[in-house]
Formats: structure tokens, C-alpha cells, sequence
């Protein structure tokens, strides 16, 4: 289903003198406002309303609740009161944005607005901004919530993950369970022809092949066809698989390695998201990442190194497609061995260096953010095949990490997407590279 967004434009009567001024060309303004909205947003549909008075607001809302996802509400005059109703709404009704149009609506964002959230914790991003491609940004969350809630995510463990119903509840997406048996039948009806194929595509791909034998190679391939099998029979749209559980503690049984490493690493460059580790919290926040941006996240457990102030985001699944699917361009990527007992098969991604980073993890309550800047590849055997360096305020990171050890990393400037979304979820956020 389509999301659905009602854009609130507040207006002064004509002939009344207000900010901006009497007799202002509304319309001359809201379309430069507008077209970044709609030219980056074309998975939206809206509806614009101009409202002079709040008691306009107020009849249309109960019906509003029913059609809308979002709602923003453009300041483009003061003191009407309406943005304080969309806000105090926001909590149990429609998701809230508020953006002041600068030299329009300034009064009231400051005064009315911006109070009103702080002091009542109200779940709703607050914008004031003259390059309005920022206000098209934010707009397109209505989106990324939308299609939280329509993800249905498998998750492939013998364990129970008691805590994932609370982030299920928190993101709206829901989950189905498989055990190791549902993926073990699956990968011995997998084609084999077709596996050889998949696996030749790989080889192919990659800038060498070091480790792995082609039978290793080939069992990434059946068990990449196997996972696919799986999310199709549940109608799932992600995937996490309990991969070290299943493989350290005899989950497959008869002393059975499969890591899904190149399985995961085929599916991010098709655009579908595919984590580790039956990480339910690490998922929702690799969908979230590639909702906002449409670029694969990179899930790693960071390392960090104060002295040369960087911090090394290390894993054996990685996507050599860090600007996108459809960005041509790829980086150069080997495929290796699983690190940490050097069997089967993973990926090596070489990322490019002067690139910014954004880097999240979320839970039911907490969303956490930092940023960074990339200067290469760390080339040491230890621990995991990938290992981007980024430099980083290292010394915050290090007193401020205060959950999970995975982070999700995107290639790109996009905190202030993820701070706004993080408000509109009322979560607590945490900006650890902050002092």
C-alpha cells in the first residue's frame, strides 16, 4: 500500500497584517517548497490543504486518521495554534512533521512549537530551513516508517530471541521463525546446475579467489538459493540467520559449517537485506538504512584506536555496492574465508577512502548515531575480513557505547534523517561521538 501524506499549509487571511506581510504570494512560495518534496517522493501520494484557523484542523482530523500516514505542517504564518495540535495529536495519532518556512512562520516555530515538543517530549521533528530539499528529506520517513510496517523479516535460529517481540512492536514489522532443519531441507533440494552457476557468477565477479575451494564456493551458492527458498515460502522481505550458533554449536548437526557470508552479500547487492547472527535489532536498523537511503547497510563490530583516532568497522559480510544497486560504482572485493575459524567462505570489500559515514543501531527505546569519515582499509588477518578505518571522535565513542556491539554503516551524510526519524519513534537518542 501506498504511503499517503497530508501537507498542512498555514496561512494569514488576505488583508491582515502578519508575518511574512500582508497580502503575501502563499502559493508563489509553497511551490518552491514543494517541488523538492514531490521530485524526491514520487512513493508518496499528497494532499495539500491551506488552513487559516484551527478549527479547520480540528474538524478534518478524525477522518485525516484514517487516510494518512503523515502529516506536515508548513509554517507560513504565526500564532494559529495549528501546529501546536498536530503536535500534541502526534503521540497516538497521525506522525507529525513541523517545518517553518523562514521569515513566515519563525513566531511560532520558536515560540509555540519548539516549547511545546521539548517540554512534553512530543514525537515530532521540528524544521526551520531555507534549502527545502531538507524538508523533502524528512518528508520521505513518512515513507520509511510506512514500509516498516509492512516488512515481514525471517529470522533462521534453534533459539528464542524473547526480547525481538518488544522491537517488533516498537518498528511495526513483524517476524517468522525457521529452524535449522526448514534451511537444511531446503539446501538439499537446492539445483545443483543452478548452484554452479551462481557460484561461477561469483568467482567471476570477485577480484580473486584465495581460501575457499570451489566446493565451499558452490555450498554458499546452494545455501543462497536455500535462504531465498525459505524468505519466498514465508513471504519474507528480510532476512537474519543464527549463523554462528548454528554452525559453533552443532545446530546443522553431523559438525555442519554453512556460513550464509556470499548468500548475504548476493542479496545486498539485489537490494534485499540480509544480517547476521539472527541480529534482530542489527536488521531493523539495516532496513531503516536502506529506506532512508537506499544504499546497503554495513553491519560490523567496530573496533576503535585512539591513537590514530579511527575506528574500524570489521565483519565477513559486506556489499562491494556502497552507493547503491544501481550505482555503477563497485568496489573491488575478494572472496575469502570465514574468518574467525577459517572455513567456508565470506567477502572481502576494499571501501574507498574521503567518503562520509553515517552510523546507526537501534532498539525498542534507544537510537544511536555517529558519524565518520573513511581513510581506507585495515589489511591485518585478525578477526573479521572486512575492516573499513574511518576517523572519528574516538575518545567519545569509546566512554559513550552503551548497548549491542554491531553498528549499521551507510556511505553518506544522512544524521540529521536519522535523528528526526529516531524523534518521531519518541526514542531516546544517543549521539556517541558526542562529548
Amino acid at each position: 500500500m501506498k504511503t499517503r501524506v497530508k501537507i498542512v499549509v498555514v496561512t494569514e487571511n488576505p488583508g491582515i497584517a502578519c508575518w511574512p506581510c500582508a497580502d503575501y504570494d502563499f502559493q508563489k512560495e509553497l511551490d518552491r517548497v514543494l517541488n523538492p518534496v514531490y521530485a524526491k517522493n514520487a512513493d508518496i501520494d499528497f494532499d495539500v490543504c491551506v488552513y487559516t484557523e484551527l478549527s479547520q484542523a480540528q474538524k478534518d482530523y478524525p477522518e485525516d486518521k484514517e487516510k494518512y500516514q503523515g502529516v506536515l505542517v508548513l509554517l507560513m504564518t504565526c500564532w494559529k495554534q495549528i501546529d501546536a495540535f498536530y503536535c500534541n495529536q502526534a503521540a497516538d495519532g497521525i506522525p507529525a512533521i513541523v517545518a517553518d518556512v523562514p521569515f513566515c512562520g519563525t513566531g511560532s516555530a520558536l515560540c509555540v512549537a519548539s516549547k511545546l515538543i521539548r517540554e512534553n517530549n512530543l514525537p515530532v521533528p521540528l524544521l526551520s530551513t531555507l534549502n527545502y530539499n531538507e524538508i523533502a528529506d524528512a518528508v520521505h520517513l513518512f515513507s520509511v516508517l510506512h514500509k516498516l510496517q509492512q516488512t515481514k523479516i525471517l529470522i533462521v535460529t534453534n533459539k528464542d530471541y524473547p526480547g525481538n517481540q518488544a522491537l517488533c512492536d516498537t518498528w511495526g514489522c513483524t517476524c517468522v521463525y525457521r529452524g535449522a532443519k526448514d534451511l537444511l531441507d531446503r539446501y538439499a533440494a537446492a539445483d545443483m546446475t543452478q548452484a554452479q552457476t551462481v557460484a561461477q557468477k561469483w568467482i567471476d565477479e570477485a577480484d580473486g579467489v584465495y581460501e575457499p575451494t570451489r566446493e565451499d564456493i558452490i555450498e554458499s551458492a546452494r545455501l543462497y538459493l536455500a535462504i531465498k527458498a525459505l524468505m519466498e515460502e514465508c513471504g519474507a522481505d528480510a532476512v537474519t540467520v543464527d549463523c554462528l550458533n548454528l554452525s559453533y554449536e552443532g545446530g546443522y548437526g553431523n559438525n555442519i559449517h554453512m556460513y550464509p557470508c556470499l548468500s548475504h552479500y548476493q542479496m545486498l547487492r539485489e537490494g534485499i537485506t540480509a544480517v547476521c547472527e539472527a541480529d534482530l535489532q542489527s536488521t531493523i536498523a539495516s532496513l531503516i538504512a536502506n529506506f532512508v537511503t537506499g544504499k546497503p547497510g554495513y553491519v560490523s563490530d567496530p573496533v576503535l584506536d585512539t591513537s590514530a583516532d579511527q575506528i574500524i568497522y570489521a565483519h565477513c559480510v559486506a556489499c562491494p555496492n556502497v552507493f547503491g544497486p544501481n550505482d555503477p560504482r563497485v568496489c573491488r572485493h575478494y572472496i575469502r574465508s570465514h574468518a574467525e575459524d577459517r572455513k567456508g567462505a565470506s567477502v572481502q570489500v576494499i571501501f574507498p577512502a574521503g567518503e562520509p559515514l553515517t552510523t546507526i543501531q537501534v532498539d525498542a527505546v534507544t537510537g544511536t548515531v555517529h558519524s565518520s569519515v573513511s581513510v581506507g582499509n585495515v589489511g591485518l588477518e585478525e578477526a573479521c575480513r572486512s575492516k573499513l578505518a574511518a576517523s572519528a571522535n574516538t575518545q567519545a565513542l569509546l566512554y559513550n557505547w552503551d548497548y549491542a556491539w554491531h553498528r549499521i554503516t551507510v556511505f553518506g551524510d544522512y544524521r540529521k534523517q536519522f535523528l528526526h526519524l529516531f524523534k518521531m519513534k519518541n526514542l531516546h537518542i544517543l549521539e556517541e561521538d558526542k562529548m
